[in-house]
């Protein structure tokens, strides 16, 4: 195997590596709409995590949500849709934006999460 090969190789790896690897966000806010949607103030919770991984998202807002991950659209400026299914087969939909603040949809419900900071899963695990 040439080095360009070889080189070319571990790019490869290295891309699907950091794109299959864990995301966890903190947040202790969350903002919701009302029913003539308008964003509602914000309001201030226990510090929560959001788990992103390659088939599922789990996080808690007015409940505990496990979602099913559908599809994955990436967007422009580092954006991405998840169409996800709950665990009674409601579509759900969130929206993550730049790994800084995330938009979920279920039926009538509208939430805004800005999170705390991003963190890689190794550098949340010694933080706890």
């Amino acid at each position: 195997m040439t080095f360009r090969s070889q080189f070319f190789l571990y790019i490869v790896l290295l891309s699907y590596c950091v794109n299959a690897q864990q995301k966890i966000f903190s947040y202790n806010q969350i903002q919701s709409r009302n029913n003539i949607q308008e964003w509602g103030k914000c309001e201030t919770i226990s510090t929560q995590k959001a788990e992103f991984t390659a088939n599922e998202i789990n996080l808690k807002i007015d409940k505990n949500y496990h979602l099913t991950i559908l599809s994955k659209t990436d967007l422009p400026d580092r954006g991405t849709i998840y169409l996800c299914k709950d665990e009674k087969s409601n579509p759900i939909t969130v929206m993550l934006f730049d790994n800084i603040k995330m938009y979920l949809y279920a039926k009538t419900k509208r939430f805004l999460i800005n999170f705390e900071h991003t963190s890689s899963l190794g550098q949340l695990a010694d933080s706890d």
